[in-house]
């Protein structure tokens, strides 16, 4: 991109993750780390409070004294967690290269469950029986509170429109661990033991009572894995990674939810990011340029909720020469009572390795409650690495276990960018195997390996998808519909990861 629309740079990072602050697994210094290795930003959140839980004692008991625990341990721990955050926050020259800000979350079945954040390093600890007098401690201490899982129905921990303010929660969390509350058709329902989506409290719902609001994905994970892939992540556009240059960001509603893979899609309307109101009464033109981490089936885009037009990557025909591809290495499988250790070098042959991008989750748990993490798996401070990276190679370390069931994956995985002939070779040394393929025999394929057998781990190597096919650049142009037209874009990936784009508000 060019001119004003190359002048933001794309920062990701999960605000909604927990550990065993309060009730979860893990520690702060855990979450930290791990979280570093694939984010720019993000923050572990605190359960602190519930105001209206049910006081049903022989119906809810145990969930209220799982509740009044974590938040008597948060509670106790509150000043410490504050400091790790401040301590974890690193900073290099005039920007920082890693910022933790600091959260909390507040309960309710009224409301629906909110997180408080500040831009940090400070953040009081204040509860407050309704949704208003929260919002008025979040006033006071220059913070935003942001709506999570907002697909559950009202009154069941889903979002309430009719208690709904724009000027402090500038964004909702549309996709999380819990599921996609974007709108009823969405990829991935919640499943959870908190029930179904209801339409009434989707994103979609909110944009058709008239709200203005961004939307984001956070993994809501609770095993001190901030940023664990396929369980959500956000994107921003700012100017700097700086606590100040992403807060603006926030709260100017540039920012979009991810799945998991780091979909890097822009929506422009003339001038105008996502997340502006503009007035447009006459043609509007539209840029989309779109890079994704593997094949991309489409991008779609909407008008008022409705797609006006589909766009496709042009597929092409490589040859010989060097050429640019994407490449992906996922490993796992086997059975999910053995934990298994990973060690493997990549090495390609010719070419170059132009950048590896991490794909790695932490133990899938949602509510920690009666769950045990192996117990190897919960003491690694870094489960999942990659060392020793030069052009054409790097190492990696990784544990993993089976998947839980044939609908929930566990298995690890690497995003490369090669730039490198057809006729060269990938190598994968691991666990004492060697595995080698010529990029031509991996070309919109993958191919599959099992390390010691029927039913034992196993790793898969490729597909490799030219660039061009990751890519989508186009432009569209329309006209005025209503006195205001809400348009947004979202991206599918044929490995069904998505990306959800805030809207751009266009005023007759």
């Amino acid at each position: 991109m060019t001119g004003q629309f190359a002048n933001r740079n794309l920062f990701w990072g999960d605000l909604h993750s927990h550990c065993s602050i309060s009730y979860g697994h893990g520690t702060v210094e855990q979450a930290l780390m791990r979280a570093r290795g694939q984010l720019d930003f993000c923050s572990i959140t605190g359960h602190a409070f519930w105001p209206d839980m049910p006081t049903d004692r022989s119906t809810y008991g145990e969930i209220i004294d799982y509740h009044n625990d974590g938040f008597a341990t948060l509670a106790r721990n509150w000043d410490e967690l504050i400091h790790l955050q401040s301590e974890g926050t690193i900073q290099s020259g005039g920007d920082e290269d890693f910022i933790a800000f600091p959260s909390y979350e507040w309960h309710s079945l009224e409301f629906g469950d909110h997180n408080v954040y500040t831009p940090g390093p400070e953040l009081p600890l204040r509860d407050s029986p309704a949704l208003p007098g929260l919002r008025d401690v979040v006033k006071a201490a220059g913070g935003i509170a942001i709506p999570h899982h907002i697909g559950y129905r009202a009154g069941y921990r889903g979002i309430n429109w009719d208690a709904y303010a724009e000027e402090v929660s500038p964004f909702v969390e549309i996709f999380s661990l819990h599921g996609c509350s974007l709108s009823d058709t969405a990829p991935y329902p919640m499943l959870h033991d908190m029930g179904p989506r209801d339409w009434g409290s989707t994103a979609e719902c909110g944009w058709d009572r008239g709200f203005r609001f961004g939307v984001v994905g956070g993994t809501d994970h609770h095993a001190a894995y901030p940023g664990s892939h396929g369980d959500g992540r956000m994107g921003v556009f700012a100017n700097s990674l700086t606590r100040e240059s992403i807060w603006e960001a926030f709260m100017a509603r540039r920012v979009f939810a991810a799945t998991g893979d780091r979909i890097d899609a822009r929506l422009f309307l003339n001038d105008a990011w996502i997340g502006e109101s503009v007035s447009a009464p006459g043609e509007r033109k539209f840029q989309i340029d779109v890079r994704g981490s593997d094949s991309i089936d489409r991008a779609e885009l909407l008008r008022n909720g409705r797609v006006v037009q589909r766009f496709f990557p042009e597929p092409v025909t490589p040859n010989e020469k060097s050429h640019r591809y994407r490449l992906r290495l996922t490993w796992g499988w086997g059975r999910n009572t053995i934990p298994v250790e990973w060690s493997g070098k990549v090495t390609l042959s010719d070419g170059v390795i132009r950048e590896i991008e991490t794909c790695f989750s932490g133990q899938a748990v949602v509510a920690p409650k009666g769950e045990a993490l192996s117990t190897i798996l919960d003491e690694i401070d870094l489960p999942h690495d990659v060392s020793h990276q030069d052009d054409r190679s790097f190492e990696f370390r990784s544990i993993t276990q089976g998947n839980k069931s044939m609908r929930h994956e566990t298995t690890q995985a690497i995003s490369l960018e090669v730039e490198a002939p057809l006729g060269a070779t990938m190598s994968v040394e691991v666990n004492g195997n060697q595995y080698e393929h010529r990029l031509e025999e991996l070309l919109r394929r993958g191919r599959s390996h099992f390390l010691r057998g029927w039913l034992s781990e196993a790793i898969r190597i490729g597909p490799l998808v030219p660039i061009e096919e990751c890519s989508i650049t186009a432009e569209w142009t329309d006209s005025p519909h209503d006195n205001v037209d809400l348009y947004r874009l979202q991206v599918a990936q044929h490995n069904n990861q998505w990306a959800w784009l805030t809207p751009i508000w266009a005023e007759r």
